[in-house]
């Protein structure tokens, strides 16, 4: 039987079948990449009669596998070091001048009003240095206790304490004999009066388990313990808290000093700062026995020492001394700050000052390196205004401020700043 075209049946069937196996073979050859056997079929296919070729389909576009090139070990990519940047330097500075106390002779030249004090031009001439350094320090000889329990020599306005902070001042010690003159109450009520109004305190605990911890700052990135110590309490104090049995006031004591420095260090303070309420009041010499604490507390790890209670202005001293890890260090000491408010009208009592200096932590040898000290000599000045006396700290090398005073008062300004520099000065 024949279908169109005069094929055959057989023949037909022997033509699919070949074509299958054509077929399989191409798929075959393609699999193995085989030219030889490619070229065979073809001309097999070729030999066929043109009727019986299958018709060709056109062939799929070959797959294109893109081969990553393997680098060689000297090209392949390394990765680029960053070195660790060396860890900043970071400079603070600070200022630190003496005791405040305001007695009735000051209270009654600021008073505007009933209950109302203004103090903020007592310490105008002194903000423009406090206010520019990172920490600014004052000794506080008098506590805020407010008029219910009876303003006195060592019982002040409140807002004594808004002209401080005015001025710039960031931190009081309390370290003082006075600080428990009004009894703990007072005591309490003053520290509430400061930290209402930002201030940092030192010197004193809301309670013994707390006694031995430094004030911490953190300034600037830095890491600043503070320190105060009073040599004692006030016949008045110790009278009113039998001897502060609570144990609330920092005592001038070498070894629990040192453990409190000790302390600090390990709790992660990069600068300590010490305030001890030390020496013998108006002697402008300074006692053996606080030079030699003075070492004791340099060698325990102390930067900067900053005195007060003689009232008078003391020397200055860069103290070298060995620590616990056997490296030396070197501590700035100021003997005593002198007054920074007083009624008291002696030469020596009128000259004060503020000693600034700057601080710079290292921290890729956890060191700190002290500037030199400067020191700008005060004078308390006391003039007649309204026939009555008005009191006012100046700077007492300003020629301006100095020019606005009495001819007499000029005289003892101009006295104040000698005697600053005559015991400052190495």
């Amino acid at each position: 039987m024949k279908h169109k075209g005069g094929l055959s049946m057989g023949t037909v069937v022997m033509l699919v079948l070949t074509a299958a196996v054509i077929f399989g073979c191409v798929a075959f050859l393609r699999i193995i990449s085989s030219e030889d056997a490619a070229e065979q079929v073809s001309a097999l296919i070729a030999s066929l009669p043109e009727q019986e070729r299958p018709e060709e389909e056109p062939s799929p576009e070959p797959s294109v596998l893109v081969a990553t090139p393997t680098p060689k070990p000297e090209e392949s990519a390394q990765p680029t070091a960053c070195p660790t940047p060396a860890p900043e330097k970071t400079t603070i500075t600070l200022a630190a001048s003496g005791t405040i106390y305001a007695p009735k002779a000051i209270r009654q030249t600021v008073q505007t009003a009933a209950e109302q004090y203004d103090f903020g031009p007592v310490f105008s001439a002194i903000r423009p240095i406090m206010s520019a350094a990172d920490l600014s320090i004052v000794t506080l000889e008098t506590t805020t206790a407010g008029s219910e329990k009876g303003y006195g020599n060592y019982n002040a306005p409140a807002q004594l304490l808004d002209a401080l902070r005015r001025c710039g001042v960031d931190l009081v010690s309390l370290g003082t004999e006075r600080a428990l003159d009004k009894g703990y109450e007072g005591l309490s009520i003053t520290v509430s009066e400061l930290t209402s109004r930002g201030l940092s305190y030192a010197g004193v605990f809301q309670d013994a388990s707390q006694r031995g911890n430094a004030t911490m700052l953190r300034i600037n990135g830095v890491q600043v313990a503070v320190l105060a110590y009073s040599y004692g309490l006030s016949d008045e104090g110790s009278a009113k808290t039998s001897g502060d049995s609570r144990g609330v006031l920092a005592l001038v004591e070498t070894q629990s000093m040192r453990e409190d420095i000790a302390k600090a260090r390990l709790n992660g303070a990069n600068l300590v700062v010490v305030l001890p309420h030390w020496g013998t009041k108006n002697k402008q010499e300074t006692p053996e026995s606080v030079r030699t604490l003075a070492l004791e507390l340099a060698k325990a790890g102390a930067d900067v020492i900053l005195g007060t209670h003689p009232n008078v202005v003391q020397g200055i001293e860069r103290l070298t001394a060995t620590r616990s890890d056997g490296l030396t260090y070197e501590t700035v000491v100021c003997y005593s700050l002198g007054s920074l408010l007083t009624d008291a009208r002696t030469e020596e009592n009128t000259a004060g000052m503020i000693a600034s200096l700057a601080a710079t932590y290292d921290p890729a040898t956890r060191r700190v390196t002290l500037g030199e000290v400067e020191v700008t000599p005060l004078y308390i000045a006391r003039t007649r205004q309204n026939d009555q006396y008005v009191y006012r700290v100046v700077l007492a090398e300003d020629a301006q401020a100095i020019a606005a005073l009495e001819s007499t008062e000029q005289e003892k300004a101009a006295r104040a700043a000698q005697i600053v520099k005559e015991i400052t000065e190495p």
